[in-house]
């Protein structure tokens, strides 16, 4: 328990000592705090904030853009990126788009993509997903591809058949691929989904974050940030505990194998 408190007062020091550096370098001075804010000002904002429905529905808008960007992108490219290990010639085929459409910043396409699908939930949905879509077919190609070579040869001389081997071998080796892409992405689905409601949209956190800055109001804006960030933490711990369940579950096949 000692180590514990010790380890997490060891992780937690670099922000305390940089919150009491911020709160100690702008106190009393009324002009850094309107530009660069402080934590009690923030502390302050973000009380007033959760005891109003209107940050709850900001954030709940932004989850919900960013959960069904990650399930959507993140199956297409699970699919795709198997379908690619499992076929050589459209292997060929696809790999430059797919390199082609990764050196395409979102935000560039946000403007296009709002015309087409409109402003509101599934033009961010689209947004969100096209980051996890890029890095889950990557991943999850060279998850199944780098499974295929150490145990391919081994399963084929046991006779096994070829959906076994997809299913038994090649899904749960790919597997750790598939989760750190997946975690990964969770960055590129929230700012898909930010530069979506950035761009042009009535609710979420990117427009909470657009009009108080609009507004000159730093500490709503800092307070934004930091539920951006909670939400990237949230991701992550929910996205790390269901792939461990389904880890789990795919190793027991592997060994009933």
């Amino acid at each position: 328990m000692l180590d514990r408190f010790k380890n997490t007062l060891l992780i937690a020091s670099p922000l305390i000592l940089f919150l009491g550096f911020w709160e100690w370098f702008v106190y009393g001075d009324r002009k850094l705090q309107f530009l660069f804010a402080s934590p009690s000002l923030v502390v302050q904002k973000a009380f007033e904030a959760y005891l109003s429905y209107d940050i709850w529905y900001d954030i709940g808008v932004t989850t919900l853009e960013v959960v069904l960007g990650l399930i959507i992108g993140g199956l297409l490219g699970i699919v795709l990126g198997l379908f690619m290990w499992g076929n050589g010639r459209f292997e060929r085929i696809a790999k430059p788009y797919i390199i082609a459409l990764g050196a395409i910043p979102i935000f560039a396409i946000a403007p296009m993509l709002i015309i087409w699908f409109g402003i509101g939930l599934l033009s961010k949905v689209i947004m969100a997903g096209f980051g996890v879509f890029l890095v889950t077919v990557i991943q999850s190609y060279e998850g199944a591809k780098s499974t295929a070579d150490k145990h391919l040869f081994f399963a084929k001389s046991l006779g096994a058949q070829h959906w076994d081997i997809i299913k038994k071998i090649i899904i749960p080796g790919s597997l750790h691929w598939v989760i750190t892409g997946i975690k990964m992405s969770i960055g590129f689905a929230i700012l898909g989904a930010f530069i979506g409601e950035f761009v042009n949209a009535e609710a979420g956190l990117g427009h909470y974050i657009l009009k108080a800055g609009s507004l000159y109001d730093m500490p709503k804006v800092i307070f934004g940030i930091i539920n951006l960030s909670l939400l990237a933490f949230a991701l992550d711990i929910t996205v790390t505990f269901i792939f461990s369940k389904i880890f789990k579950k795919n190793m027991c096949s592997v060994i009933s194998f």
